[in-house]
């Protein structure tokens, strides 16, 4: 509850069945989440993937465009990110290839299937509406995740825990020290709605400008009218899948100053997201862009896309500086080329110095930035790992969560293996299990 709202605590006396998850528990579905759940079960590790909604793949299948495997000269996020990509690209739900562009159009709807098919083949067993409530720790380590599904409460216990939240939500109630937002106020960069807007007449709309002309009308118009969405300039982008004749994705609505990992706040952002899209539609390109008279709105995302909030304290805290010198660690897990991108907490601009990126240059994520401080039977994967809000911009994009929840599957199966913890675990073996399973770690 909102901190505002309290007005009083309750203390409960529970009991809890107790039930046996495998040797790996993933919390939380989304990019990072299918990556770690797939290795580790691939890895021979019975394996348990949990998550709130009904479906697989979070911001993965959202709609928007996946980005960041490529650098401007090759492919640099394969394994099962290229396995996905295969099976999605044979269903023609993808056209476009990852070793020719950072973007790839996407049909949300085919990925979901090839998803869950990657899962089922797999073995993973899938807990889907089932909420993360808390960890029940036993001194440094996890003894079991409470859990509350339509089955009531359960303790799911496992050998080893990864946090794919997102949030970092399983991180924080063990006891790992968490970050947030810039160093300067804590503030966090804002959200966006991803939607699609249907029956438009796209010959009609390049005949007119496309897409470039249609921004500068939005920078006239929308401070003319006042829109409640505050850009006032990039849009950051309209994309489709081919196979959607006459619909396109759009990312451009911003909601500023709320916090994602607070469901007070995180209800008014699903809110104002939707409003901002209706208003896009029916108040700007309806009545202003050739090709959109007859256009409707054909979906919404399931849920406000969140671009940072909590960041754990690990072994190491990736920083701007390391992306803005493609850095090459010794224990790299994944390798990135996607630039910094920093949507402002506070106003409608972005940093996103492009020209500084590409041209085959890369950067990486070192393994100690998945291994958390405290918690000694945790990993972290995904936007939730150990970095600065800076560098969180640049590696937050979903070719790399996925890379790093794969990194953190083999890990939580090899540290299994071998009778240790992460922490101890030699970072050779998580690249020798990833480069056997087709991924790679650079020249």
């Amino acid at each position: 509850m909102h901190p505002s709202l309290t007005t009083a605590t309750l203390t409960e006396t529970l009991t809890t069945p107790i039930e046996y998850a495998g040797d790996v528990l993933v919390i939380g579905a989304g990019s990072a989440g299918v990556g770690a759940a797939l290795a580790a079960a691939r890895s021979g590790k019975k394996t348990t993937l949990v998550d709130p909604a009904g479906f697989i793949g979070g911001t993965l299948v959202s709609g928007i465009p996946i980005g960041g495997c490529y650098d401007g000269e090759k492919q640099v996020v394969k394994g099962i990110f290229h396995e996905m990509w295969e099976r999605l690209h044979a269903l023609d739900g993808c056209d476009d290839h990852p070793d020719q562009t950072t973007w790839l159009n996407i049909d949300p709807e085919k990925l979901k299937i090839v998803l869950l098919e990657m899962l089922g083949e797999a073995g993973v067993q899938l807990r889907l509406h089932t909420f993360f409530s808390r960890a029940s720790m036993n001194g440094s380590s996890i003894n079991a995740a409470i859990v509350e599904g339509k089955g009531g409460r359960l303790a799911l216990q496992a050998g080893l825990y990864i946090d794919t939240t997102g949030d970092a939500d399983l991180a924080i109630s063990a006891g790992v020290p968490i970050a947030k937002g810039r160093t300067l106020d804590g503030k966090m960069q804002p959200m966006s709605l991803i939607f699609a807007v249907g029956n438009i007449d796209l010959d009609r709309f390049q005949k007119w400008g496309g897409y470039g002309k249609m921004e500068s009308v939005w920078n006239e118009i929308s401070v003319r009218e006042h829109f409640r969405n505050p850009r006032r300039g990039n849009l950051s982008g309209m994309w489709g899948s081919p196979e959607r004749s006459g619909e396109r994705t759009f990312n451009v609505t911003r909601v500023t100053g709320l916090d994602g990992s607070d469901a007070h706040t995180l209800s008014r952002a699903e809110v104002e997201g939707r409003r901002q899209a209706w208003e896009f539609l029916y108040d700007f390109l309806q009545p202003h862009i050739p090709g959109f008279e007859k256009s409707f709105v054909s979906w919404t995302s399931a849920k406000i896309g969140v671009r940072e909030t909590r960041r754990i304290v690990g072994e190491y805290i990736l920083t701007r500086d390391d992306i803005w010198n493609f850095v090459k660690f010794p224990d790299a897990i994944n390798c990135g080329s996607y630039p910094i991108d920093i949507h402002s907490p506070t106003d409608a601009t972005t940093d996103y110095p492009t020209d500084h990126f590409y041209g085959g240059k890369y950067w990486t994520i070192p393994y100690r930035s998945l291994v958390p401080l405290k918690v000694d039977n945790l990993l972290v994967a995904g936007r939730c790992l150990s970095a600065t809000h800076e560098a969180l911009s640049a590696v937050r994009v979903m070719a790399n969560t996925m890379g790093m929840g794969e990194a953190a599957g083999f890990a939580a199966a090899l540290a299994l293996q071998h009778k240790t913890t992460p922490r101890r675990l030699d970072a050779r073996l998580v690249q020798d299990a990833m480069l056997q399973h087709g991924a790679w770690l650079g020249d």
